[in-house]
């Protein structure tokens, strides 16, 4: 009888707490993220141009180097890469940016990051830009970063501090668990 009201009493909670998770399922703790690292990718200034489009303003950027530093993954941003970029008649830019990196034990790994800038001013900063990115990796199987192949990896994209004298943005990266 007592391992029957330990049951019953164990499937009560259960339902409790699965109704209290549903009852608001677009909360702001609905997703945890894990810091993967922090690159800086210098660039090429020399823009390559297709020039307006049906679509807007084409342009590519070279990636031409760089590093990657965080807690699981250190590398170097091999020069080759490109940042295939659309100025869209709203003052938006969407970036579609393809490059390798290559780990300090020898991996590597390809990266596909799409990003969208998009102006959104505040009375304290009128020059504010929203600039989010959805990264994808292509790691070797087999490799310690086959992990990476697993997962939705959200990112941010700003100018380096001193971009003017040495052309580079910081991309920032964090897993979404």
């Amino acid at each position: 009888m007592r391992a029957i009201q330990l049951f019953g009493t164990l499937l009560l909670l259960i339902i409790v707490r699965s109704v209290s998770a549903q009852e608001n399922p677009n909360r702001d703790d609905r997703f945890d993220t894990r810091f993967v690292y922090e690159s800086r990718v210098t660039i090429d200034m020399n823009r390559a141009t297709v020039g307006p489009s049906k679509y807007g303003e084409r342009g590519i950027i070279w990636i031409t180097g760089g590093d990657v530093k965080g807690p699981k993954i250190n590398a170097e941003v091999l020069s080759g890469g490109g940042d295939w970029q659309l100025g869209r008649p709203d003052g938006s830019q969407e970036l579609k940016a393809r490059y390798a990196i290559k780990t300090t034990d020898g991996h590597v790994i390809l990266v596909h990051n799409s990003a969208i800038i998009a102006p959104r001013p505040t009375p304290d900063n009128p020059k504010n830009e929203y600039a989010r990115s959805v990264l994808n990796f292509e790691a070797p199987l087999g490799s310690p970063y086959e992990w990476m192949n697993n997962a939705i990896f959200l990112g941010t994209v700003e100018p380096a501090p001193n971009f003017e004298d040495d052309p580079a943005v910081i991309i920032r990266v964090w897993e979404l668990l």
